[in-house]
């Protein structure tokens, strides 16, 4: 019914909070000594947070299967990233990931979030739900480029001028917002501060199997189109 919403903070218990404040620790101080370049850093080990990233997948999955899939999930992706100052380009124009729609991802705030610091920004409809794209990636039997790539800058603007807008994410640290992965959606540059963030991907299974494994859960070090199915692997 929208492809766009806010996790609600009673989903999480203490020890999702002390996860979130560990994990924002360690990304902070590899960010803070890292020489990296670029309009979005990439955090390299997303095992070094194996024990948060559990902690915060315990919570996180079950509302999900419970609250929108009714079937078994399991991670497929994990992105930690610090958004950078820089011109609009890549992530930060409207897009949409053009993968098949049973896809979510789930962005999670390291730190405090504000207007300032680059919130996460999707497009909602009049009514308020967030605004689909159509998916031309449905399957491996069909896995195709959207016709005029999934950069939709030019769609957008025509559909602000019909009443739809822009719609930024605001929230404190451990503050979590799920979304369809074809919801039209941007970063916003940094003006001031910094925003670290987990990112999230979940993707159905028909047998129930560990929430997280390198077997089948990637990062930055595979291209983010979507992975075998684990039993195939």
């Amino acid at each position: 019914d929208d492809p766009t919403r806010p996790i609600p903070t009673d989903t999480f218990g203490p020890d999702y909070n002390q996860a979130i404040d560990s994990a924002a620790q360690k990304v902070f101080g590899y960010f803070s000594e890292s020489n990296e370049q670029g309009i979005m850093l990439q955090y390299p080990d997303i095992w070094s947070l194996k024990k948060e990233l559990e902690t915060i997948c315990s919570h996180l999955v079950p509302h999900l299967e419970e609250t929108m899939y009714g079937c078994h999930l399991y991670v497929d992706k994990v992105y930690v990233y610090r958004t950078t100052k820089c011109e609009r380009d890549s992530s930060y124009i409207w897009h949409y990931d053009n993968n098949p729609d049973v896809i979510v991802k789930n962005i999670i705030y390291l730190n405090d979030v504000t207007h300032e610091n680059s919130p996460f920004e999707y497009l909602s409809k009049p009514d308020g739900r967030g605004y689909m794209f159509k998916a031309f990636r449905t399957g491996p039997d069909k896995w195709e480029n959207a016709p005029n790539g999934s950069r939709v800058n030019k769609e957008v603007e025509s559909l602000i001028t019909q009443g739809h807008k822009g719609t930024k994410v605001i929230g404190d640290q451990g503050s979590a917002f799920t979304f369809n992965n074809n919801a039209a959606h941007r970063a916003n540059p940094i003006i001031e501060g910094y925003r670290d963030v987990i990112n999230i991907r979940v993707k159905p299974t028909i047998k129930k199997i560990a929430l997280l494994n390198p077997k089948y859960t990637s990062s930055f070090e595979k291209q983010g189109v979507v992975d075998c199915d684990p039993d195939k692997i």
